[in-house]
């Protein structure tokens, strides 16, 4: 009997053992082909990725004689609302459409009111004015898309769609979730082959001093990948989301509530001028007494509404909020009020995906481990392609030495 159940154990752990050594054989194939397939994607992604994820910095640095402002010497304090907001008119085409109002990010900074124009055949032409918000003057004009260019935006703007869509346009990016969705699970599949054995964890992070260069490419992708690999997945899935959003809102309504905010106009009042800026912030204010405004949804047409944007201190995203207030124009009523204190786990969980993505959830510690994640995708790609051409040179090599 003792030596049935040895013969049987056995026999389990050579089943095991060839289970595993199918199943790397079968792993390798599939990453090494879908990483020299869809690893170039990779980089182009995780590249621009890495510069984005400073895409505010960049914006004023590149455009910094409209964006920055000098704060007065005397404290005074900002221009209203109102005030800021003619200024922005005044200087726009007479058949402008302004659409949204970004708030300074620092003292140092400008307002943002975004436009439109549109030409003879509808095709709109999306630009951005920016305001000294302390002394009511348009600082700069800049540029953001024509129609529906991918390449002639302002240079995150390019960088941004190349980043989504490769440049294809938004009816395209899901190529790129795709790819994204496609490398997660090659990554996924091999971090289960890769895991190493109880008392090997410290040879699956080691490189072998004095080897070859063929082994240390090898050890260098190997080790690199396995110490990344839970930021570049988490990259992969958050950037599937943001392509794939409504699908993703979906599955997380399977296990938890998420809801959708409602489709809300104004109603016009006969004889009564639309409530201005300042309204708007004071009201939102008041739902949200302990925000701070960062942005402003501008009404469109007689029927829209603002939205107000009020961040609070332990909202992940840095650049908007996911406390907003509907307003309406006319009446001043409030129609609808997004709070994240009544969020679910649902609504939590989707809340955070993006910061993440961006890294902005962490500050500039959180943007630069992005950055380094971005950089490393062009290494894992370098080291991995050199790494195929080495094995393709050693299996030629006998056939070579044959003839």
């Amino acid at each position: 009997m003792t030596q049935e159940i040895l013969v049987a154990s056995s026999a389990t752990r050579s089943q095991t053992r060839s289970w595993r050594v199918r199943g790397r054989v079968v792993w390798l194939a599939v990453h090494r082909w879908v990483g020299l397939v869809l690893g170039a994607i990779f980089v182009v992604i995780g590249l621009t990725g890495a510069i984005l994820a400073f895409r505010q910095p960049l914006d004023e640095a590149i455009n910094s004689s409209a964006v920055r402002v000098e704060p007065p010497k005397d404290g005074a304090s900002r221009a209203s609302l109102d005030e800021i907001f003619r200024a922005a008119k005044a200087k726009m085409p007479r058949d402008a459409v302004a659409t949204f109002l970004s708030m300074p990010r620092h003292p140092g900074a400008a307002v943002a009111i975004s436009y439109r124009t549109f030409d003879d055949e509808g095709a709109a032409t999306s630009r951005k004015i920016y305001v000294d918000p302390y002394r009511a003057v348009v600082t700069g004009d800049e540029l953001i898309k024509v129609g529906d260019d991918e390449i002639r935006q302002a240079p995150t703007n390019s960088l941004l769609s190349l980043h989504r869509s490769l440049w294809l346009g938004s009816n395209y990016s899901y190529l790129v979730g795709t790819a994204a969705i496609l490398l997660l699970l090659s990554m996924i599949f091999g971090v289960v082959l890769w895991w190493p054995r109880p008392g090997q964890w410290s040879l699956a992070f080691k490189i072998k001093p004095g080897a070859s260069a063929e082994r240390r490419i090898f050890d260098l992708h190997r080790v690199f990948g396995a110490a990344f690999v839970g930021i570049l997945c988490m990259s992969l899935f958050t950037g599937a989301y943001m392509t794939f959003r409504s699908t993703v809102r979906d599955a997380v309504r399977l296990f938890s509530p998420v809801r959708e905010a409602p489709h809300l106009v104004s109603t016009p009042i006969i004889g009564k001028e639309p409530i201005g800026l300042d309204d708007a912030a004071r009201i939102a204010g008041a739902v949200f007494p302990n925000g701070k405004l960062i942005s402003i949804s501008l009404p469109t047409g007689d029927r829209g509404v603002y939205v107000a944007g009020e961040r609070t201190d332990d909202e992940p995203s840095r650049t908007f909020s996911r406390n907003r207030v509907t307003i309406d124009r006319y009446s001043g009523e409030t129609l609808y009020v997004e709070d994240r204190a009544t969020y679910s786990a649902g609504e939590r969980f989707l809340e955070w995906l993006r910061p993440l993505h961006t890294g902005e959830a962490f500050g500039n510690v959180g943007r630069t481990i992005i950055l380094a994640t971005g950089l490393m995708t062009a290494f894992l790609y370098v080291t991995g392609f050199v790494r195929w051409r080495q094995r393709r040179r050693n299996l030629a090599a006998p056939s070579r030495r044959q003839a």
